[in-house]
């Protein structure tokens, strides 16, 4: 059936993109100006991006892929999902890059990726610290919260000033 497939994709997406803002917004709330920050552009922009070539397999269409992006992005920011994708696009044609952003991307490839038990060399570093403090706590199964909190929620609590 046309557009099932990006249809799944996109519910998955959104299931997945949403957990680490609901554990934030249960514990600060979302800080004013979330949504323009660039690291949140890049950490989610990268994440969805990933999201849409993982969970499709690899066979959703750079169009079918656009329209998850801006529909995960509207679902879990509750605001206009495509002035953010435009802001994200502006942001990876930019030069000099933002490192804000840059780091964001980075972050929410690594974390991804690692969601998906795949690592790659930019990630390596990271992945390898999760799972030794996992491996500490007597839990290998912690290597991704312990990872998402290194390089998701311990950089939005250094943006925003979170307690």
């Amino acid at each position: 059936m046309f557009g099932s497939r990006r249809k799944k994709v996109t519910a998955r997406a959104i299931e997945m993109a949403r957990q680490p803002l609901a554990i934030l917004q249960h514990n600060h709330g979302l800080p004013p100006l979330f949504w323009n920050d660039e690291f949140v552009i890049g950490y989610f922009g990268s994440t969805i991006g990933f999201l849409s070539h993982m969970l499709g397999d690899g066979r959703l269409s750079t169009t079918d892929k656009g329209f998850i992006l801006v529909d995960v992005l509207t679902d879990i920011s509750n605001m206009n999902g495509k002035v953010i994708a435009e802001r994200l696009i502006e942001l990876a044609q930019s030069n000099p890059k933002n490192e804000a952003f840059e780091l964001g991307a980075d972050n929410g490839s690594i974390v991804t990726l690692a969601a998906f038990g795949k690592v790659t060399p930019v990630g390596q570093q990271a992945v390898a610290e999760a799972q030794k403090s996992a491996d500490e706590q007597g839990d290998p199964q912690q290597m991704l919260p312990i990872l998402m909190m290194s390089l998701f929620f311990q950089p939005i609590s250094e943006r925003f000033s979170l307690k």
